[in-house]
């Protein structure tokens, strides 16, 4: 069952959309109408669709603009544009705004509509997928570092114009490169795996975890009302992967070492704040690992991991 919100407002466009696709047997649509951008809003906003049929006539909504706001509304749902002009160049302006597809009312067979629908519904999920690709790490599931930097950069925005502070820890795991070597990289990659999950069992759902690559992380905490916050964090976070794993059989015991700074007490770009971060980090592993360190302008103190 494939479910279609239709937007129109003419009543036999909208019932000529209807039949068509009552004739496709190959798949069953239930059809939700609309016939009014508004209306259209009121359905996508507290029901699932896998696709929208859409209009650029509407009594409250006029042309391109029309696939802008759906897109907004909802840019995972993908849309089919119906429209009463053949205008090829009307077409690839709707496509660039956001639409999967763009048919003419009335041209075509029940397959052509059909068929549309189906490509338009396929190619929604193959660009999300190329999204995620492109944002997340494939192992882990994390933000990669890509789009760790974008929304370190949109924090940092944030943080000015709310007064707030953000916490930047960058983190790298102790003594991983012994697991590899003893265990193989299987047990590296599901140890990965559960150290994210540790991970972002200690913050908030606000917050970022991300994978920089290798065994090194990054967490940015924003909205914190307090270093030590930021530290009780940092605190957790060690105690958390200090605590052995128990991977395929085996126990496996590893620590980390966080550098934290806090952003704009420390009131620089964002690779300064990283280098910043990363020294700290450093710091910490000098002491052997399991302790975290924040840098601060005027110097850096630490804070090691209490037993």
């Amino acid at each position: 069952m494939i479910k279609v919100l239709l937007v129109e407002d003419n009543d036999i466009d909208a019932d000529l959309t209807q039949d068509l696709l009552s004739e496709w047997s190959m798949e069953e649509f239930q059809i939700t109408r609309a016939r009014t951008l508004a209306e259209g809003f009121a359905f996508l906003s507290h029901d699932r669709f896998d696709a929208v049929l859409l209009d650029l006539s509407l009594p409250d909504a006029f042309g391109l603009p029309t696939v802008r706001q759906v897109h907004a509304m909802n840019p995972t749902v993908p849309v089919v544009v119906l429209s009463g002009v053949a205008d090829q160049s009307l077409a690839l302006q709707a496509v660039q705004q956001g639409a999967q597809d763009y048919l003419v009312k009335g041209q075509g067979h029940p397959e052509l509509l059909a068929r549309s629908i189906r490509y338009a519904i396929e190619r929604k999920r193959a660009e999300e997928h190329l999204t995620y690709l492109a944002q997340y790490d494939h192992l882990t599931g994390l933000v990669n570092r890509s789009l760790f930097r974008d929304r370190l950069i949109q924090a940092m925005a944030r943080s000015k114009r709310m007064n707030q502070q953000i916490g930047l820890m960058l983190l790298d795991l102790d003594r991983f490169k012994a697991v590899n070597d003893t265990f193989g990289h299987d047990m590296g990659d599901e140890l990965l795996k559960s150290v994210a999950e540790r991970l972002k069992a200690c913050v908030r759902e606000v917050d970022t975890v991300a994978r920089m690559g290798g065994d090194e992380f990054t967490i940015i905490l924003e909205g914190v009302s307090s270093e030590q916050n930021i530290l009780v964090v940092a605190k957790r976070i060690t105690e958390s992967i200090a605590t052995p794993f128990e991977l395929k059989g085996h126990q496996i015991s590893i620590g980390i070492s966080i550098g934290i700074t806090i952003y704009p007490h420390d009131d620089h770009p964002v690779d300064e704040l990283l280098k910043h971060a990363d020294m700290a980090m450093y710091r910490a592993k000098q002491q052997g690992g399991s302790a975290f360190h924040l840098h601060e302008i005027s110097g850096t103190h630490s804070a090691e991991l209490l037993p």
